[in-house]
């Protein structure tokens, strides 16, 4: 029995509800603290070290050698034995090479959905398209799941520094509640609308940095081979109109690591997607398709593996044969 007996004491019903209070905040503090995460490549290993810094976090990849490295250098991360285990997680991010890989990982009798618990939210970061991403909403909501598609900006360096850009659809609640865990890996989040549509802000960016990467290379490909220094096009470039983001990632022509960074492959099938898409609501990309055409010949050369800049040595090359 709870008796007021003078200034300062509380009543039962007060008690009540700071306790239920208190269980809520327990409740929340470990839907933020139990994450699942599932691939470790070179965009998602860095998203879940940031993670890890505040929460503790249990991972899976299908190269195991990924996974212990994590552990090995990260404080709270523990490694998974299967997709399976790692769906008792309350909240789970993916971050996975394409539609194919998702669908393997979501799908089946060992996938996600197949051995999550009602309520579990997921948070895709893969780059799929809008329609993989609206079936996997729908498929999620019928099992009682939450899902929000939100693939990311930024590259390798934003995964590193936590400054990615997070384009994510799916309901507005279930955004909002994400909201802590995505802060966690990114510094731009904009909830772009219903499911699919992160995706849909993902492939038109994409498009946009395909088109732009191929032109600023053009421009310095045309200076260099009448002999101007790298160092002042890239000056100009940088200063002046046709400035961009592909111009400040590429510095000086020529002096870039090709080795690390956004490859082609992943470049090549972005393009495709945005071709698909496109062709679904009968869009004119007109640059978008000779964009396409040079990274879909790269992709199939044996540099399809290094950075989706290396698209200035193509051009070279192809100036040099028809000479």
């Amino acid at each position: 029995e709870f008796h007021l007996t003078g200034e300062g004491e509380l009543s039962k019903n007060s008690i009540m509800m700071r306790i239920s209070r208190a269980q809520r905040l327990v409740a929340q503090a470990r839907s933020f603290s139990t994450v699942g995460f599932v691939g470790l490549g070179q965009m998602g290993y860095r998203m879940a070290a940031n993670l890890a810094k505040t929460s503790e976090i249990e991972v899976y990849d299908v190269n195991d050698s990924s996974s212990k490295s994590l552990a090995d250098s990260s404080q709270g991360v523990s490694v998974s034995e299967s997709i399976a285990k790692l769906a008792s997680n309350t909240t789970i991010v993916t971050m996975l090479p394409g539609p194919e890989q998702v669908n393997s990982v979501y799908y089946g009798d060992d996938g996600l959905f197949a051995n999550a618990e009602a309520g579990t939210v997921f948070i895709d970061c893969s780059t799929t398209g809008p329609k993989p991403a609206i079936s996997l909403y729908e498929d999620a909501k019928n099992k009682n799941f939450e899902f929000l598609d939100a693939p990311v900006s930024g590259g390798v360096g934003g995964a590193e520094a936590a400054t990615l850009s997070f384009m994510v659809g799916g309901d507005s609640k279930a955004f909002s509640s994400s909201l802590p865990i995505l802060e966690k890996m990114g510094k731009n989040i904009k909830h772009c609308g219903g499911a699919g549509m992160g995706q849909v802000a993902k492939i038109c960016n994409n498009l946009v940095l395909a088109i732009t990467m191929i032109g600023t290379n053009e421009g310095y490909n045309l200076a260099l081979k009448y002999g101007m220094d790298p160092k002042v096009i890239s000056d100009i470039f940088n200063t002046s109109s046709s400035q961009s983001w592909s111009t400040g990632y590429i510095g000086v022509p020529g002096t870039k690591d090709y080795d690390t960074g956004f490859k082609i492959s992943l470049m090549a099938k972005d393009l495709g997607l945005a071709m698909e898409a496109a062709q679904e609501v009968d869009a004119v990309v007109s640059l978008g398709e000779g964009a396409t055409s040079m990274y879909k010949e790269l992709d199939a050369s044996p540099e399809s593996n290094k950075d989706f800049s290396y698209v200035l040595e193509h051009i070279k090359s192809l100036s040099s044969k028809e000479e």
